[in-house]
């Protein structure tokens, strides 16, 4: 995070101060969402490791289907709130006119996939909890690295300023579908038999 963090305020430091202020404070807005979802994954991964070590995986699925219900409809109640007040939540931050419409404007198309927050969070922390370190790792660095950097650059040639804002919605996409792809893998693999146990 802290290494694509460096490249968006280098790259947006090119269209100017404003345009660096406007990004902080968007990135900012969006973690409000963001870290709640964060804490329901992460408070749900000592529960699905439980399941996951007590063989109860019955518990384990309707204990998946209850935090991703929740998890979704929180993430969309908080996405729901930060667009509506993101004026409000900007203006705390801002009060110059140009770094305050950047933000804004940041904020809106960061905000069009926080709604998969907590989908993405759940499923990372499930991955986790059974087991599958490496696959958790690997979705954690794309996020962040593997797909948002390149996604920085090659926006960034098609969009200027808002392509680096943009970077961040396709990462979360792409990476809440290769979580998914990956937990789907994770359980099917879970569900077979062990052929040494018999």
């Amino acid at each position: 995070m802290s290494t694509s963090q460096i490249i968006v305020n280098a790259r947006m430091a090119f269209y100017g101060d404003m345009a660096v202020a406007g990004i902080g404070v968007a990135m900012k807005v969006t973690m409000i969402s963001s870290m709640i979802c964060m804490g329901i994954g992460q408070g749900v991964q000592p529960l699905l490791g439980f399941c996951v070590g007590a063989g109860r995986w019955e518990r384990f699925k309707g204990v998946m289907r209850f935090s991703l219900g929740f998890a979704f409809v929180l993430s969309g109640v908080m996405t729901a709130l930060c667009y509506l007040l993101s004026g409000q939540i900007v203006g705390i931050f801002l009060t110059e006119a140009e770094a305050f419409d950047y933000a804004v404007e940041f904020t809106h198309i960061l905000l069009t996939t926080s709604i998969l927050f907590g989908i993405f969070f759940v499923l990372v922390n499930a991955l986790q909890a059974m087991g599958a370190a490496t696959e958790a790792l690997i979705v954690s660095v794309s996020r962040q690295g593997l797909i948002y950097i390149p996604a920085l650059f090659l926006l960034e040639g098609f969009l200027q300023a808002a392509g680096l804002v943009w970077a961040q919605p396709v990462a979360d996409v792409l990476s809440t579908a290769l979580v998914g792809a990956l937990y789907l893998r994770a359980t099917r693999k879970a569900a077979q038999p062990d052929p040494l146990a018999a």
